[in-house]
């Protein structure tokens, strides 16, 4: 059960290029933040067989997307290389609720994020080219011509505005991991400081 808090939570959106380790840093954040009650972690639906690995996530075929879409059960939702992805409705009562929404996104949902659910802020995860090349071709996913491609798409992968944050993740995970929660605890601090005054 979801308890009241004072004030109106953060909406924490993580983008960044395709194999910048957003999802095993989200995984490393979670799990680092245990029961810690101010933060929620929603689980995206898509459109990919369940045994993908990688984040957790509800596998849906693309009709049963399509009809969770027409009844209003995403707050957020966006087409990418092929797959449908939907966060939850259930996130705005979260934020309602003062808890700190945090969740890997598209860039492209941004824009409707920042109109609608306010207060946002932008957790851009930043890798130099090359380290990004030797992880996209470790993944074994995607042939030479696909792996240029992302990397051209990260190359002009930028995000702007007074509500960006870039963490750089090009160490350790367990570095982006401890740089990812300071800046949460940040994030979370300066909500609690605007609310008492």
């Amino acid at each position: 059960m979801t308890s009241k808090r004072a004030g109106r939570g953060t909406l924490v959106l993580v983008v960044g290029p395709s194999g910048s380790g957003k999802d095993s840093i989200l995984g490393g954040v979670e799990t680092a933040l245990g029961k810690d009650r101010d933060f929620y972690f929603p689980r995206r639906d898509i459109t990919r067989p369940g045994a993908f690995g990688g984040e957790p996530y509800r596998s849906l075929s693309v009709d049963e997307f399509q009809d969770q879409k027409a009844k209003g059960a995403y707050s957020l939702s966006w087409f990418a290389h092929g797959l449908s992805y939907g966060i939850p409705k259930v996130i705005e009562r979260q934020l309602d609720n003062g808890h700190h929404v945090v969740v890997n996104v598209s860039r492209g949902v941004i824009p409707e994020a920042r109109q609608r659910l306010q207060p946002v802020r932008i957790v851009s995860i930043e890798v130099p080219q090359e380290t990004l090349r030797h992880r996209l071709k470790g993944r074994n996913r995607e042939s030479e011509s696909e792996i240029e491609l992302r990397l051209e798409r990260a190359a002009a992968f930028k995000i702007k505005g007074q509500d960006v944050f870039g963490l750089n993740n090009e160490s350790t995970l367990d570095s982006a991991v401890e740089k990812f929660v300071a800046l949460l605890t940040e994030i979370s601090q300066a909500m609690e400081n605007a609310r008492a005054h």
